[in-house]
């Protein structure tokens, strides 16, 4: 069932790619270097984003402690 479902994601990426492109090659070329420059722009910003986020993690400080509760000292307040 599992490959199934991975071979239709990769199905509909494939197809919505190639879609994709079949559209933007009947534009006028200066609208489809808009859209591509745009894409691709939109693309990198996001991965510059989530790596940043990730070196981003990996330097903070765990000086902080936290508190973490067990379900058990909560689960009489639920039922209070």
């Amino acid at each position: 069932m599992r490959a199934t479902i991975n071979r239709a994601r990769l199905w509909l990426a494939a197809t919505a790619t190639g879609g994709s492109l079949l559209v933007l090659e009947g534009c006028d070329p200066a609208v489809r270097d808009t859209v591509l420059n745009g894409v691709g722009s939109a693309a990198t910003s996001l991965s510059n984003t989530f790596i940043s986020a990730f070196i981003q993690s990996l330097l903070t400080e765990e000086e902080t402690a936290t508190t973490v509760r067990g379900v058990i000292e909560m689960v009489p307040q639920f039922f209070a």
